[in-house]
């Protein structure tokens, strides 16, 4: 092997081999890719934004006279942006999982960096699909939170509020479906056993109900929207562990 002119030793993946400084540049790296990713994706979703607001209000105002209103002058770029920022990251999350992921090899063992393709497109699906379940509680949501006005009190909404809720809603759901897959790769490494998950249970929901509370939107209808799904997908990722941890046992052992 020619000698690096620099007289420095050729860097490896091995994360034995790597720095802090190693490790720093490349989170630097996969960030800026994933960011160039996320950019490309926002060009492209810009010009469909319109398209996309129109099927916000109609999906989940069908035959309601409640109005969105613009409070403020810039209000409606603002959202303009952020509806294409988001698409933009749905549009990309692929090359985001995938950047993530590699970031996360080098600690990993040769057998199991085989796991990264199939990893992405779950992550990749996992997400998208919790985004898609919240398309499902939101007409829910929309007229529980309208009930509220009444002759006297007249329901008047930011449009970029309701985007806010939308977006936070979609981000939340997606990231809880995520769920199955971390206790998956955790169980796959020998971190989590199935029953350290069962005797933790009551513990779970506790935490699961803390986070409910401070990734949704601030109301106690949206949070346990939110934190019922994540029960449920905690007792499957118990019996998804239960298998994988098997197998681990069996390769290592």
């Amino acid at each position: 092997m020619l000698a690096d002119p620099t007289g420095e030793e050729p860097k490896t993946n091995d994360s034995s081999t790597l720095t802090f400084w190693d490790h720093l540049e490349e989170l630097r790296r996969r960030l800026i890719s994933a960011l160039l990713f996320i950019a490309a994706g926002f060009c492209a979703v810009y010009f469909f934004v319109p398209i996309l607001q129109d099927f916000l209000i109609g999906s989940f105002f069908p035959g309601n006279d409640t109005p969105l209103a613009l409070l403020a002058p810039t209000e409606g770029f603002v959202v303009r942006l952020k509806l294409a920022l988001v698409g933009g990251f749905f549009v990309s999350s692929p090359a985001v999982f995938y950047h993530f992921w590699r970031f996360v090899a080098p600690g990993l063992l040769p057998r199991e960096k085989s796991f990264i393709i199939p990893v992405v497109i779950t992550s990749t699906a996992s997400f998208i699909t919790g985004a898609v379940f919240a398309f499902f509680v939101l007409p829910y949501a929309t007229r529980f939170f309208l009930s509220f006005g009444n002759e006297y009190i007249q329901n008047t909404w930011s449009f970029g509020s309701y985007v806010d809720f939308i977006v936070r809603l979609m981000i939340a759901f997606g990231v809880v479906f995520e769920m199955p897959l971390v206790i998956y790769f955790l169980a796959r490494l020998g971190i989590v056993t199935p029953d350290f998950l069962r005797a933790k249970r009551r513990y779970a929901i506790l935490i699961i109900l803390v986070i409910a509370a401070v990734v949704s939107p601030p109301d106690i209808f949206t949070m346990i929207v939110l934190s019922v799904p994540m029960i449920i997908l905690y007792e499957v990722s118990i019996f998804i562990a239960s298998f994988t941890y098997q197998r681990h046992q069996r390769e290592n052992p």
